[in-house]
C-alpha cells in the first residue's frame, strides 16, 4: 500500500531549511572590495611580447623612455624606488631562440638603474640613451629588463620583466611636449602633455618613411581607445598631412581632417597642427596642437 504524502509538512520543512540556510549565509557585496589587494610593481608595457623602441635618427644620442608603475587602486602615500637590471635569463629562454641578440653596450648607456616614483604618483620613467649612428640598420637588437626590487613591493609575475626591440626610426621620432586645445560645442579643453612620436615597422610597406604616429588630442587612453594619428612630413616643404592611423587606436576609425596650416619647423623641431574630427555625438571637434621636441 502506497504511503500518502503530506505536502503541508513537506512545505514547512523545506521553508524552514531555506530560512535556516539564509540565516547562515553571508550577504553578497554589491561592489568590488579592494581592501585585500596589495600594490604590485610592474612595467607599464612589459611581458613576453616584444615592445618597439623607435629611436630618433639624429647626431648624438636619443633618450628613450620606459615606464614603470605601481598597480594599485590609488597612488601610494610614500615614494617607491624601483631597481632595474638586464634580464639575460628570460632573454635566453624566450627571445634568443627567435634570432634576436642583446643590445650591445656600445650602442646605449644608462645614467641610473633606479627609478623613484614620488608619493602620490603611480608612474615613473627609466631612460636609456641610444646612439642612432651606432645602431644603424640593425633590427634584431633587444634590450631585456626586469625589476629587481621596488621598496619591498611584490613584483608582477607577468609584467615584472620586458623586452624592447631597439631600432632606428626617422628624424621626427622622439618625445615631444604638446600644448593646445580641443573645442567641442560650447566647451574648450586644454592640451598639456608629453607625447612620444614613434615610427612604425615598414615591413610590407605599411607606413611611409617620413611618417610618425602619435595619440590625437582627443585625450582618451591610447591603443585600446582613442584616435591614432599619423603625421606625414613633406621633406621639401615641411608641410604636414594629419590622418587617422588605420592600425592604431580605437577599432572604429574616425577620420581626421586638416584645418588650416599643418607644418613642421626643422630648425626648432616643432609641429604645428590644426585638425578636426566628428565625435560620437555627431559634433565637430576642432583641435590645435603645438608639439615641441624634448631634447636630452
Amino acid at each position: 500500500m502506497k504511503q500518502k504524502m503530506n505536502f503541508r509538512h513537506m512545505f514547512l520543512t523545506v521553508t524552514g531549511l531555506l530560512l535556516l540556510g539564509s540565516a547562515c549565509l553571508k550577504p553578497a557585496n554589491y561592489y568590488t572590495n579592494f581592501s585585500d589587494i596589495n600594490p604590485i610593481a610592474q612595467f607599464s608595457m612589459g611581458g613576453s611580447t616584444l615592445s618597439n623602441a623607435w629611436i630618433t635618427v639624429q647626431p648624438g644620442t636619443t633618450e628613450y623612455p620606459i615606464n614603470v608603475n605601481v598597480a594599485y587602486p590609488n597612488p601610494l602615500n610614500k615614494p617607491t624606488t624601483f631597481t632595474l637590471a638586464l634580464d639575460t635569463a628570460d632573454f635566453n629562454s624566450l627571445v634568443a631562440p627567435n634570432g634576436y641578440t642583446i643590445l650591445p653596450d656600445s650602442v646605449y648607456s644608462v645614467k641610473s638603474w633606479t627609478v623613484t616614483i614620488p608619493a602620490g604618483q603611480d608612474t615613473g620613467t627609466f631612460y636609456i640613451e641610444v646612439n642612432s649612428a651606432k645602431l644603424g640598420a640593425n633590427t634584431n637588437f633587444v634590450l631585456p629588463l626586469h625589476i629587481v626590487s621596488a621598496s619591498g613591493l611584490a613584483i608582477s609575475n607577468n609584467f615584472g620583466y620586458g623586452f624592447w626591440q631597439v631600432r632606428n626610426g626617422n628624424a621626427w621620432t622622439g618625445m615631444y611636449h604638446s600644448v593646445g586645445y580641443r573645442k567641442e560645442v560650447g566647451v574648450t579643453f586644454t592640451i598639456n602633455e608629453d607625447k612620444y612620436l614613434y615610427y612604425a615597422d615598414t615591413t610590407g610597406g605599411l607606413y611611409p618613411a617620413n611618417t610618425v604616429i602619435a595619440q590625437a588630442g582627443d585625450q582618451v587612453t591610447y591603443i585600446d581607445y582613442g584616435i591614432g594619428m599619423d603625421l606625414t612630413v613633406d621633406p621639401t616643404t615641411n608641410l604636414v598631412t594629419v590622418t587617422s592611423d588605420p592600425y592604431q587606436g580605437a577599432s572604429g576609425k574616425i577620420p581626421l581632417n586638416n584645418m588650416g596650416v599643418c607644418q613642421y619647423d626643422p630648425a626648432n623641431r616643432v609641429f604645428t597642427l590644426n585638425y578636426s574630427y566628428v565625435n560620437a555625438y555627431g559634433n565637430t571637434d576642432t583641435l590645435q596642437e603645438v608639439l615641441t621636441y624634448i631634447p636630452l
